[in-house]
């Protein structure tokens, strides 16, 4: 078997699985600043949805299991985690969750 190819069907497994979320997602196109914890450096990404729980984004030097902090456009920094990890996409949990109004106004940024 190939590796790649075991590889790649790992990861379109955990993909599917994050398609089954109960809190839906809203479409976006938001910038975002990146923080993994106990580093300095940040990381710009572009937000691609986002729900109550979780979002994902459009970055790179992000992975499985790292704990991050995002700040997306206005928002103040909140904690979360990288659930998912693919090539310039990540799909991040964040700690707490979003008010579903707050889900909405990002969509319409």
């Amino acid at each position: 078997m190939n590796p790649i190819d075991d590889k790649n069907d790992a990861l379109i497994a955990r993909l599917a699985e994050a398609d089954r979320r109960t809190n839906p997602r809203t479409p976006t196109a938001l910038t975002a600043t990146i923080r993994a914890s106990g580093e300095v450096r940040r990381i710009k990404g572009e937000v691609a949805d986002v729900s109550i729980e979780g979002c994902k984004i459009y970055t790179w030097g992000l992975h499985e299991g790292d704990e991050v902090w995002i700040a997306i456009a206005h928002l103040a920094p909140m904690p979360a985690r990288v659930c998912w990890a693919g090539e310039g996409v990540v799909g991040l949990k964040f700690k707490g969750t979003l008010h579903q109004s707050l889900v909405t106004h990002l969509g319409f940024l």
